[in-house]
Parts: structure tokens; sequence; C-alpha cells
């Protein structure tokens, strides 16, 4: 019976022994599975809490500020791929430099697309709705002005001027240009002009301004300013502008002297011609011909002339 009961006791002995190291073995394993485990949550972690997110925002504002603007939109691009973990507030700074990239590329439905994607991807704690909802609709003027909306468009241009975004004032300048409104074009002018300065562009504007109310001395100090701006895309326009000026106040010398210069530097362009043609009548007016037996005469139907050169300069104006 001894016997028995040791034997009993050694296999219970035994059977304990053989859960203990099955203990000590799953406890290993359960150790190996949880380290690893957590090792998996620290680098997954890692790669989706330090990106290269900042890095390419950076870089991106850096190519915006530099007016790198399609480079600016890749960086941007490439910063809003990085998935970083609680960025919201980085990703909507980040898409809205991106949209005001496309704006200064003027394009502006692009533009509108990232504000609208900003409203559908992102909870409003982290951007201004009410700020939002107009850059929407301002973009969406643009896009219409943009295809010859100058109409309809104008008034959301002067909202934004009463709004902060002065810019847009050269906007509003335009379509009241285009609507004939010359005041409420040199208003918004004015506007443009006390922070960004004189442009070509702008240059012009005002000549245009001063030329439609026959201020012909202040049209020309801008033509002046604007010619002294450097070759531009105005540069043409400025040099007969400047020809016109001088001819309806009067000075026809000048005027002739100017144009002459402008039909040897544009020799296809027929009202440079036509304004030539009728200076020459101004300032060489005796060219006929004695005893024109044969009517060899220079006709010059100066009326048909000056009907022209007005016809032309309201075609600018247009």
């Amino acid at each position: 019976m001894e016997a028995s009961y040791k034997k009993k006791t050694k296999e219970k002995s035994k059977n304990r022994n053989k859960k203990n190291r099955a203990y000590r073995k799953f406890k290993i394993y359960y150790n190996l599975i949880f380290g690893a485990f957590v090792i998996f949550i620290l680098v997954f972690g890692l790669f989706h809490v330090f990106t290269k997110k900042k890095a390419f925002r950076n870089e991106g504002i850096k190519q915006f500020e530099n007016g790198e603007y399609e480079a600016a939109i890749e960086s941007f691009n490439s910063a809003l791929k990085c998935n970083q973990w609680f960025s919201d507030n980085v990703n909507v700074d980040i898409e809205m430099y991106k949209a005001d990239s496309y704006i200064k590329l003027t394009d502006f439905a692009s533009a509108k697309r990232v504000y609208s994607q900003i409203k559908s991807k992102y909870p409003e704690k982290y951007y201004d709705k009410d700020k939002v909802d107009f850059l929407i609709e301002l973009t969406d003027a643009l896009d219409r002005y943009k295809y010859g909306d100058y109409v309809s468009t104008v008034a959301c241009f002067n909202r934004a001027v009463e709004a902060g975004y002065v810019e847009m004032s050269i906007y509003a300048a335009d379509c009241y240009e285009k609507s004939h409104d010359y005041e409420k074009m040199k208003n918004n002018l004015d506007i443009y002009t006390t922070s960004y300065g004189y442009t070509p562009e702008i240059c012009y504007k005002y000549a245009s301004y001063y030329i439609a109310n026959e201020d012909y001395n202040s049209a020309l100090i801008c033509i002046e300013q604007g010619i002294a701006c450097g070759e531009s895309i105005y540069t043409q326009e400025f040099l007969y502008a400047q020809i016109l000026c001088y001819s309806k106040a009067g000075n026809y010398e000048k005027a002739y002297e100017l144009s002459t210069g402008y039909k040897e530097r544009y020799p296809e362009d027929t009202k440079g011609a036509d304004i030539y043609a009728y200076l020459d009548t101004r300032v060489n007016p005796d060219k006929e011909v004695v005893n024109d037996i044969f009517n060899q005469n220079d006709k010059i139907d100066e009326e048909a002339i000056e009907d022209t050169i007005d016809e032309n300069e309201e075609n600018d104006a247009e």
C-alpha cells in the first residue's frame, strides 16, 4: 500500500512538472508573440506618426513663395499622400496652399475642387466653414469670369474686396471696364494699386480710363509709366495709345513722329497704317501736284480715316 502511495505521489509530481514546463513554454511563446506585436505596433506607429509630410509641406510653401506654383502643387500632393495619424489640421493647411497655387495659375476650377474636398474630407473644427464656402463661391466666379462672364461675377468680386481680398479689385475693375463704367473701374484700380503698386496692365487700364474721359495728358503719364516698366504684352498698345493721345491733344508733329516709328516696328498693323495716313495729311497737307492732268494726286479722305481711327479706338475699349 505504501508502494502504491509513493507511485501515485511520483506520478502527481511528474504531471505537475510537466504542467510547469508547458506553462513556462507557453509563457515564453506568449512573451515572444506579445513582444513582436508591441514592436510591430511601435514600428507601424512610427511610420504613421513620423513621416515626411511636414518636409514636403515646407518645400511646397517655399516653392509657392518663389512663384513655382506647379512644383508647389506636386510637393503638396506628396505631403497629402503621407498617411500620417492625427494630421487633419496640417492637411487642411496644405490643401489651402494647394488651392492658392491653382488660383495663381488661373486654374480656378481646380481651386474650387480643392475647397470642396476640404468640406467633404475634414471635420469643421479644422477649418473656417464660412470662409471655405465663400472661397468656393469666389473661385466659381473667377472661373466664369475667365470665360467672359463679366456681368454676374462683379458682385462677388466686390464682396471679396470688402472681405479683405484686395487682390480681387483688379477683376472688379476689368468687369467695370468691359461695361464702360469707368468711374467704378478707376475706384477699384485705386484700391489695387494702394496694396500692390503699378504694373504694365494697371498703367494700361488707367490710361484707358483717362482716354475715355479725354484727359490725354494724364493718359500720357500712365502710358509713359507703363513703357518704363519694360517690354510687356502691352507695349504695342502703349505705343499706339501714345500716338492717339498726342493726336487727340492736337500735337500732330509729335504724333506723326511716333506713328512713323510705330509703322516701321509693326508694319502689319492696319490701325497703325490708318493713323499714320491721317497724321500725314495733318503734318504734310500740301502734296498736290500742280496741273495734275493724269489724276495722280493722293486723294486721301480725311473724314474716312478719322472714322476708322475712332472705330479702332472703340474696338480697343471693348
